[in-house]
């Protein structure tokens, strides 16, 4: 299999231990830390918005800082929405901004996967047309989670804390569209800093 994320001896100031593990084109899985600050760091380390002070971060067998703007994505545990904008403006700008995308194949690319993610379609125009304010916790989660499928990165670097205190049912609907993210061809890589009631191989 193609190899889309690789950390090889991957540690910063305070970590418990280095992390050596291979991410495949395919795969969903899971990076367990020992603490929310190493979680951080290493989400930072993954998405290139921090060195690591040894080791190495290769992406498709480059060095991280080398590979293409966009390539490794973040979905924020809270959603990571700016709150002055609509959730349609929030899930789609980034796209429209960085890669120059035509609106009608935004507007698939949007309505398709709020299908997978089991929003019905009765539920979309609301959804979408609302600020982060008139949202509950698990629609802003939504939302959050929506924008960074979107943008379909190489990579999709998850906080695993999205899906804290999101209903049982809702929680396998979403991680059923991470795997299918990832069986076309990407990769998730969701981190946690506890035990997370996740169907996902465990990077330890």
């Amino acid at each position: 299999m193609e190899d889309s994320l690789q950390f090889s001896g991957v540690a910063c100031a305070g970590w418990s231990r280095p992390y050596s593990f291979t991410l495949h084109a395919g795969e969903t899985r899971l990076l367990q830390t020992r603490s929310e600050a190493e979680k951080e760091a290493a989400m930072d380390v993954a998405l290139g918005n921090r060195a690591c002070d040894e080791g190495m971060v290769l992406l498709q067998g480059m060095p991280l800082r080398d590979g293409l703007p966009g390539s490794v994505g973040w979905v924020a545990a809270n959603g990571g929405l700016i709150s002055n904008l609509k959730v349609w403006e929030n899930v789609t700008l980034p796209l429209w901004y960085h890669a120059g995308h035509a609106v009608a194949e935004t507007e698939q690319r949007v309505a398709w996967w709020l299908s997978a993610l089991g929003v019905a379609e009765a539920e979309r125009r609301t959804f979408m047309e609302a600020t982060p304010d008139r949202l509950g916790s698990s629609q802003r989660k939504l939302a959050g989670l929506l924008r960074g499928l979107v943008q379909m990165p190489r990579v999709l670097v998850v906080d695993a804390a999205l899906f804290d205190g999101v209903a049982p049912h809702q929680m396998a609907v979403w991680a059923g569209a991470l795997e299918t993210y990832a069986a076309q061809g990407r990769a998730v890589l969701a981190v946690a800093d506890r035990a997370a009631a996740l169907p996902w191989q465990i990077i330890e």
